[in-house]
């Protein structure tokens, strides 16, 4: 066995899923805000459009996907951003966002036979889980970067004896788990340093469409001026369409890396069923469907701020996605996230302690609102008279 297996911590959404059965074995009711999966419904139109792309007889797809699918994301990116992507040369289709993220690795990694100074992977210190196991599992090191006053990991943090083994920097804006939305020229100064050291800048933009102000900027707008040289995104139709059992996103940005990518992905078996990539031909043709359910994740959002702030309790970052990061009340024990959340699930409402996401999480948990709203009424009462 690859002895790297042994050192991969508990994965939070299994410890919290052994928890929640055990409450019910009890007979208590749950209410979920602690994984971030959406509960409304797919849209009509993209179940009618895989319907209809559902044939008598089936042929194995391409990992390279439908010409159709490349050019629909490379439309939307020239819609969302303002920059041009060729679907050729800079995009391909993945099933959803995170076996893409995880078979990153592989493709910028040597390996342990390298050298005796492992190379190295660096991540924020609160960050989804799957950045570093990949990086672990392929003998890197994964660096956490420490997150600054406003929530951003601290780019100087990057020294030259970091950077000169460095082969990739992972972002998540909006984040997960904290919300926060990264400016346009953290990007640029980013694809410096990535430059500077030879490294690649991957930005895991999940959630780039939930947006309560106005629309993020991303990885992809930094990168074009430079012929999308050392950036690499990886975007899904799971949060912004309510796909997530679809699996369907995509992988766009430096030309190099797509190359390869064309060569090595169709040896995975990551190839998007056809009938799923014409689902996401809808999709991503359509913002009308976005625009709802942004409108119903600002409904849900607003009736936790104002329950929070009526109780004097701190909400920070969430600027987007559809997460709140809120911090333990003073009056909780220790500040501890895990005992909090501990208390609010013996009351049957479920969030997830922010030190599953690290250390500097452990005065916070997230809560994610994606139940809908007469379900988010109850959690506010619950918080209510908890609080």
């Amino acid at each position: 066995m690859n002895p790297a297996i042994a050192r991969l911590k508990p994965y939070a959404f299994t410890q919290l899923g052994a928890q929640e059965a055990s409450l019910r074995a009890r007979g208590v009711r749950l209410l979920k805000f602690g994984v971030g999966d959406p509960e409304d419904e797919t849209p009509a139109f993209i179940r009618e459009a895989l319907i209809a792309a559902v044939t008598p007889a089936g042929r194995y797809p391409t990992a390279a996907g439908l010409p159709e699918l490349r050019g629909a994301i490379a439309a939307w990116i020239s819609r969302r951003y303002a920059v041009t992507a060729d679907p050729e040369v800079h995009i391909l289709p993945a099933n959803g966002s995170k076996e893409a993220l995880y078979n990153l690795a592989p493709l910028l990694l040597d390996g342990p036979s390298a050298g005796t100074t492992p190379q190295a992977v660096a991540i924020p210190e609160l960050a989804y889980q799957v950045y570093g196991d990949s990086a672990l599992l392929h003998h890197a090191e994964a660096i956490p970067l420490p997150l600054d006053g406003d929530w951003l990991p601290d780019l100087n943090a990057i020294t030259p004896e970091l950077g000169a083994r460095l082969k990739l920097l992972w972002l998540n804006f909006p984040n997960n788990p904290t919300g926060k939305v990264a400016p346009l020229g953290y990007y640029r100064d980013a694809l410096d340093l990535a430059d500077r050291y030879n490294f690649y800048v991957a930005s895991d933009e999940a959630y780039s469409e939930l947006w309560y102000d106005r629309p993020p900027p991303g990885l992809l707008q930094a990168a074009a001026p430079r012929g999308y040289h050392r950036a690499v995104v990886f975007n899904t139709l799971s949060k912004r369409s309510n796909m997530t059992a679809y699996r369907s996103g995509f992988i766009a940005g430096d030309p190099e890396l797509i190359r390869v990518m064309k060569n090595v992905r169709p040896r995975m078996g990551v190839a998007t069923p056809e009938f799923i990539q014409r689902a996401a031909v809808a999709a991503w043709e359509d913002e009308t469907h976005v625009q709802a359910q942004r409108a119903r994740y600002a409904e849900r959002r607003v009736l936790f701020l104002d329950l929070f702030r009526r109780k004097g309790v701190q909400v920070e970052a969430s600027e987007g996605a559809f997460y709140l990061w809120v911090r333990v009340p003073e009056t909780a024990p220790g500040r501890d996230a895990q005992r909090f959340a501990e208390r609010l699930i013996e009351h049957g409402l479920v969030v997830l302690p922010g030190s599953f996401f690290g250390p500097r999480g452990r005065e916070y948990v997230r809560l994610a609102f994606v139940p809908p709203l007469d379900v988010c009424r109850e959690a506010v009462a619950i918080l209510d008279r908890v609080l």
